[in-house]
């Protein structure tokens, strides 16, 4: 199994704050981005791509797809997974790819979201789909690395 060091929920995927401060705070020097949407749209892909540095290698795959490639041999890659969709989790959870802590970063407002804490709003369905996957790994809100981590409990 690949070498995932976080998985973090936002939904503006590849940013400012991933390439500035996650990728280093990490020491990342891969990134797994899991988007149906994206993974479709080759333009997207090419983007999300390019607006990564040079030394940071980038895949971007479809949630059916990603289980197949995390779940392969470790090649001493520390990966940062990319989501905006927290059924994803749930998907991944369930093709046995072990993921140690999960990050809630900017997950938007809608009409259906509720406002749960600065920038994250989540739907009663992703609120419940979360307090599940708190159950088997880790879920902490957290924008920067070095803010103050608040746990979902």
């Amino acid at each position: 199994m690949k070498n995932i060091v976080l998985t973090r929920i936002d939904d503006r995927l590849m940013h400012g704050q991933i390439i500035v401060s996650w990728i280093p705070y990490l020491k990342a020097d891969e990134v797994v981005i899991i988007d149906d949407e994206y993974a479709s749209d080759e333009f997207m892909t090419l983007l999300i791509k390019n607006a990564a540095p040079d030394n940071i290698k980038v895949h971007v795959f479809a949630c059916s797809n990603a289980a197949d490639y995390l779940n392969e041999d470790d090649a001493g890659s520390r990966i940062l997974i990319l989501l905006k969709n927290i059924e994803y989790i749930k998907k991944l959870l369930e093709s046995n790819v072990k993921l140690n802590k999960i990050n809630l970063g900017n997950l938007g407002s809608s009409p259906e979201r509720k406002k749960y804490y600065n920038s994250v709003h989540l739907s009663h369905d992703e609120f419940k789909l979360l307090k599940e996957i708190s159950k088997q790994t880790e879920i902490e809100i957290k924008m920067l690395p070095g803010d103050k981590s608040l746990m979902l409990d």
